[in-house]
């Protein structure tokens, strides 16, 4: 149970990387509150870990508002009265065109979700981690962020942008003990990737090291789950 007595928000937490998350830190002991869109979806993943003996709360909310993800942080801290772990796993992978071809509100709503939605995320629990004198935040990333395709191109500019944000905040954080990472986990069978690759659960293990106490050192890095299951630890 070493996340026992930890508060963890989770984005996008309906399915996916974000569902195996949210089991993986309920079964590590951590108190949970999640978001996604789709609020059946949510309600299913938050009835299952209750079973299980997990605290949890959900709130629907769009990541790439302002005013939702507010609400969202703030039932968060109302029902646990803090927060200690950040995953900005929500994201969508936009058309799967050349660049010249993707249109404005493709390219805006890709940005929306992939890259502001964390940066408006991380605002939101800031202040709570700095009262508290610390946290966690995992940013969900992609080997697109750090390589290029093509036709994959605003997907992977908004997770370019989404490794240069965990790094200056990872800087500018540092002094709060708020630490900042982002994670690439690699081919994962989710929908977005069409069901091929892994199974979600089998990337957990990188996004609960980094929730713990044992990562307290670890910050500004972009992290691999291929790497990490090779034994190249942080």
């Amino acid at each position: 149970m070493e996340l026992h007595g930890k508060v963890a928000l989770i984005t996008g937490a309906s399915r996916g990387i974000g569902r195996a998350v949210a089991e993986a830190y309920a079964a590590a002991g951590a108190a949970l509150a999640l978001c996604a869109r789709s609020a059946g979806e949510l309600e299913e993943v938050a009835a299952a870990l209750r079973q299980v003996g997990a605290s949890v709360v959900t709130v629907p909310a769009d990541v790439s508002d302002a005013a939702q993800v507010e609400r969202f942080v703030g039932e968060g801290l109302r029902t646990f009265g803090r927060v200690d772990v950040l995953v900005n796993n929500a994201g969508i992978p936009g058309p799967h065109v050349p660049l010249a071809e993707v249109t404005p509100a493709d390219w805006a709503s890709v940005l929306a979700v992939n890259l502001t939605g964390p940066f408006l995320c991380t605002r939101a629990v800031v202040p709570g981690m700095r009262r508290q004198g610390g946290g966690s935040i995992i940013n969900v990333s992609s080997w697109l962020g750090r390589n290029v395709m093509e036709d994959w191109g605003a997907y992977g500019a908004a997770k370019w942008g989404l490794e240069g944000l965990t790094r200056y905040l990872a800087l500018e954080l540092k002094r709060d003990r708020i630490r900042v990472n982002s994670v690439s986990p690699g081919m994962v069978a989710t929908r977005m990737t069409g069901f091929a690759g892994d199974a979600p659960e089998r990337v957990t293990p990188l996004f609960v090291y980094l929730a713990s106490d044992a990562a307290r050192h670890v910050t500004g890095r972009a992290l691999d789950v291929t790497t990490w299951r090779r034994g190249l630890k942080p």
